[in-house]
């Protein structure tokens, strides 16, 4: 025991944020900051609401997350359209799969449903536009993983633009989902992919020989 400690107290050295206090006040401002952006969707969502809900006081929140963005965009997070881990053995039936599990997302999930109004808010609203840039880029990690994989077992050229295929992978699903209200099936997926593919491959072959 530290002179700085009272007697039958632990050291101030191991009293840090993360005790079971403030783990319940973690899941409970999680759980209200999920309910508000469902109820009310990004434009709406505020700490003050978030506190609210969840019982606290605004400094609580921001000592756990420092601005409104930082917080909406954790929101964002736990609320799916996380890609799950693909590996066909083709490049062409992962691709068919990322695309079809990100369509089912933005129809079936949470997330899917607020995208709209992210979209919509990130077209005027500076904060909200890096809210959606990191949610976006975040969810590019594992199908770049795909594409690089492809890259290098040589289903792909060795100098395919992998943001592009990345690009086109993720507009197709949320054009159709929301925009367009067409859903999509695995043979539209493989069609898309199809088209990819060839796109990819002849643009290596175009390519000037060194």
């Amino acid at each position: 025991m530290t002179a700085t400690d009272a007697p039958g107290e632990a050291p101030l050295a191991e009293r840090r944020p993360g005790r079971p206090r403030d783990v319940r006040a973690d899941a409970a401002i999680r759980q209200a900051a999920i309910e508000v952006l469902a109820d009310k969707g990004p434009g709406g969502f505020t700490v003050d609401e978030v506190a609210a809900r969840a019982g606290c006081g605004k400094a609580t929140i921001y000592r756990r997350w420092p601005s409104r963005a930082n917080l909406l965009l954790d929101t964002a997070h736990s609320m799916g359209l996380e890609p799950d881990l693909v590996d066909t053995g083709s490049v062409r039936g992962d691709l068919a799969l990322l695309m079809m599990q990100l369509a089912t997302k933005l129809h079936e999930t949470a997330a899917g449903r607020i995208m709209p109004g992210v979209m919509a808010e990130a077209a005027v609203n500076p904060e909200m536009r890096e809210v959606l840039s990191g949610f976006v880029r975040d969810r590019r990690k594992r199908p770049r993983e795909v594409v690089q994989r492809a890259v290098v077992s040589g289903q792909l050229p060795p100098d395919t633009d992998v943001e592009l295929v990345l690009d086109l992978v993720g507009a197709v699903p949320f054009y159709r989902e929301l925009v367009s209200g067409q859903s999509m099936d695995e043979c539209y997926a493989h069609q898309v992919v199809d088209v990819i593919l060839a796109a990819a491959c002849h643009q290596a072959s175009d390519a000037p020989q060194t």
